[in-house]
């Protein structure tokens, strides 16, 4: 069943509810009206049963003389209405009008020792009346009735009137529901329709519609949001490939000719040999950085740690720690607390590939100063520096500069700290010092801290 039928039926099912509450409501109402001002009318009439004359009585029960016998007559002025008089002992009926009415063990006593008056309702073969049974002085009992078929009547028309407005109250809720649902839904059968557009042909450039200031426009601006984020990732996937592919050409290209020359020349002179063999052992070097920097940069993208609040100093001196047992650099380290909501391993890398990439251009035994502060870090190395093209072009990936070809890399460790920045809302930026060197600045997105921690600058030699 689509969601339009179930709102329309929804609809439906709430006015038939609440017409047939309406209903019942109204018709207990009126059936308990029309009968207390039936009982107030009889009430009314039989207050002048009192009377002291008696003529009332009398006139109602038939008698003239005392003992004797008459048909009974109606109530004047009350139409539909029936009188029954019973006698002192309560046994019999006096005199009656139209037929008995039927005698219960209460009118009886009634008529024996008095009492309140007293209502019921009796069926009879003439129909369905309401009788109030009334003491009267000197023993005995009137029983006065009238009939209900007016009060059954307007009933029956009340339901008849209720059943058709009901039925068209229904029919119309419906109606209004399924307009309302084509309304509601009219967004959400774009939006269904563009997904199963984009699953079939794949193409993500396929516009979103729905967009409107309340939750299906939401909807909408979130599954927009995921397709360009998919979209993205498909181009960053390719543009990978792309470049991978590039740069895994050329240590292959060479590695299948250098193998290509062995099994050619077996008898080679052992000097050309050797270079030979070198030559592959350097480009097999290459092609295990580049593949491990590959799997690493794809491993960081697709890992699953969540962000959470930590300290950026303590990362950064992790970070410090590690570089120095792996060269023989001095590394200069000032670093504040600052409180940073991130991932963790993703930053440490970062970190980790300025400090290499640092100690990479510097002499052998030279100093790598790193600062801290606000969430900005600086890496400066004492090296040859940049070249005008390197500073605009070291952050792409696969990029070597061509004073770094003949050292280790891949081209992708300064590709991972600008794709860390951007995850952390930051940005990279590379320069030269004034007295020489490189530095490499990394600012990341901050969280202010409420307390200040407190730690002297760090130096790890």
């Amino acid at each position: 069943m689509t969601l339009r039928a179930r709102l329309a039926i929804s609809f439906a099912a709430f006015a038939a509810t609440a017409v047939l509450v309406v209903a019942i409501t109204g018709h207990l109402t009126t059936a308990r009206a029309l009968r207390v001002e039936i009982d107030r009318t009889l009430n009314g009439y039989s207050e002048r049963l009192e009377n002291p004359d008696g003529a009332f009585l009398s006139g109602l029960c038939g008698i003239r003389d005392t003992g004797a016998e008459a048909h009974a007559g109606p109530i004047p002025e009350l139409p539909g209405s029936r009188v029954q008089c019973i006698d002192s002992a309560g046994q019999r009926v006096v005199s009656a009008t139209s037929g008995a009415l039927p005698l219960s063990r209460i009118d009886r006593s009634a008529a024996r020792s008095g009492g309140a008056p007293k209502f019921s309702t009796v069926s009879t073969e003439e129909g369905t009346y309401r009788v109030l049974t009334v003491a009267v002085p000197g023993g005995g009992a009137v029983q006065l009735a009238r009939s209900l078929a007016e009060v059954d009547h307007a009933l029956d028309a009340l339901r008849v009137r209720s059943l058709l407005i009901g039925f068209f109250v229904i029919v119309a809720a419906a109606v209004f529901g399924w307009i309302t649902a084509v309304f509601i839904t009219r967004p959400l059968a774009e939006l269904t329709s563009a997904a199963e557009q984009i699953a079939q042909t794949g193409d993500l450039t396929t516009p979103i519609g729905g967009r409107r200031d309340d939750e299906v426009g939401r909807l909408a601006i979130a599954f927009g949001v995921m397709i360009s984020a998919l979209s993205q990732s498909r181009r960053e996937q390719q543009q990978l490939g792309q470049d991978a592919g590039h740069e895994l050409r050329t240590p292959l290209t060479s590695l299948r000719a250098n193998i290509d020359t062995l099994s050619r020349h077996p008898n080679l002179d052992p000097e050309t040999r050797s270079r030979v063999v070198e030559d592959l052992d350097s480009e097999a070097r290459e092609l295990t950085a580049l593949t491990e920097e590959l799997l690493n940069l794809v491993t960081d993208q697709q890992d699953s740690e969540v962000a959470h609040t930590f300290d950026l100093a303590e990362v950064i001196e992790r970070a410090v720690d590690r570089a120095s047992r792996r060269s023989d650099h001095k590394y200069s380290l000032v670093a504040e607390p600052f409180l940073l909501e991130a991932r963790e391993g993703r930053v440490l890398r970062a970190v980790g590939n300025l400090l290499e990439n640092a100690a990479k251009f510097s002499p052998a035994g030279s100093v790598i100063e790193i600062r801290e502060s606000g969430g900005v870090i600086t890496v400066r190395d004492h090296g040859v520096g940049f070249t005008p093209s390197d500073i605009s072009s070291v952050f792409r990936r696969f990029y070597r500069s061509d004073s770094a070809r003949a050292l280790p890399g891949s081209g992708l460790g300064l590709a991972i700290v600008a794709q860390v920045a951007a995850e952390c809302g930051g940005a990279v930026s590379a320069q030269n010092a004034e007295d020489g060197g490189a530095i490499v600045t990394l600012a990341l997105r901050d969280q202010p801290q409420s307390d200040v921690i407190t730690r002297s600058g760090v130096e790890a030699e």
